[in-house]
């Protein structure tokens, strides 16, 4: 098997990773924006594409195996497959936070109705900015091939921590004042756990990014 082969075989993943990467990041928006009116449409179809989430994942999976077993890279050729392994992984965790998501927007409108009052989610497309912010700088990089400002996405990652603790307080207080707002206020709480989850995905990928790029090992948090 001929280097070229090889450097061909690997562009060609890292290309369809972006692919993927912007799929997973679809079902994650598409699960946010069904959380308006509780967009039971938009909430299925997000659910329904989880199947087709899971094959580009092995398909990513495979092809990467089939790199290491048949060409046995080293140096910068071994960090770039690290570093796709580890986005495949965070990108499908990613898309099935999306989908989770969906599910809690269903599980709402079966309890609450359509029409019916919810606490507010004003605040939760606040947090879930900062996320998608977070994972286009990430692509960005990823595409570019240049390492990701890690303290800046630090920075990004503490606001969501610290979003997430005061909406729990947030919601829990909704929940005490109407009890009618139990249902709404645990989904939403669920959400923002989602999306902090969401946002450490980003961080695990931009410091794979950073080792790919740059050679050293560096730890966001």
């Amino acid at each position: 098997m001929s280097l070229k082969r090889f450097h061909e075989e690997l562009e060609q993943i890292t290309v369809d990773l972006a692919a993927y990467g912007d799929y997973a990041l679809g079902m994650l928006t598409d699960g946010m924006a069904s959380l308006q009116g509780l967009d039971t449409a938009r909430a299925n179809d997000v659910m329904d594409r989880k199947a087709h989430l899971y094959d580009l994942h092995s398909d990513l999976e495979d092809r990467t195996m089939r790199l290491l077993l048949l060409y046995q890279p080293v140096a910068e050729d071994l960090r770039t497959i690290v570093c796709i392994n580890v986005m495949n992984h965070s990108y499908y965790r990613v898309g099935r936070i999306g989908k989770d998501i969906a599910k809690a927007v269903l599980a709402m409108r079966s309890e609450v109705g359509a029409g019916a009052e919810t606490v507010s989610f004003a605040s939760l497309y606040v947090m879930a900015d900062i996320v998608f912010a977070m994972h286009r700088e990430v692509m960005e990089a990823f595409r570019s091939g240049s390492a990701v400002n890690l303290e800046g996405l630090g920075l990004q990652d503490d606001r969501v921590d610290a979003m997430r603790a005061t909406l729990f307080r947030e919601y829990l207080t909704y929940m005490l004042e109407d009890p009618k707002n139990i249902r709404s206020g645990i989904e939403a709480i669920t959400i923002t756990r989602h999306l902090e989850r969401a946002g450490d995905h980003a961080c695990i990928m931009a410091e794979k990014i950073y080792f790919m790029t740059e050679g050293a090992r560096i730890e966001i948090r």
